[in-house]
């Protein structure tokens, strides 16, 4: 399921608080494909290893490679590493089956959908 501003009521849809989130809404109106991947590997990881989490990096490392590698170089996929957070908040929200899969942390500025910033452990390393 690819959310757009018709399905969703999102605060500031499109126009969040950030020049990250702004560049991440224009790439993933762009590009659904990227979301549906990502549901996809995050969707197989849950059932296969009957996991309850998986980072959203490796979930992201997997649908860079897979995206990719039937490409040739002027179409490749530029997935940047600044949209994993937004697209890990998004699923969880979006994707019942998936909610609480990523781990989350704080953003330095509060994104503007998924949980309440404050509520999140602080980012002292590599998390969404």
């Amino acid at each position: 399921m690819t959310i757009t501003p018709e399905q969703d009521e999102l605060p500031l849809f499109g126009g969040g608080q950030s020049k990250l989130e702004k560049a991440f809404w224009t790439f993933h109106g762009k590009h659904p494909e990227v979301y549906s991947k990502l549901v996809e590997f995050a969707r197989k990881w849950r059932v296969n290893r009957r996991a309850r989490r998986i980072g959203i990096a490796t979930v992201y490392e997997a649908a860079r490679y897979t995206l990719n590698i039937d490409r040739d170089d002027e179409s490749v996929y530029k997935l940047a590493n600044n949209h994993r957070a937004f697209y890990a908040r998004l699923i969880m929200r979006s994707e019942q089956d998936l909610a609480g899969i990523f781990l989350l942390k704080q953003q330095l500025i509060p994104c503007s959908f998924g949980p309440d910033n404050n509520s999140l452990p602080p980012n002292e390393g590599n998390a969404a």
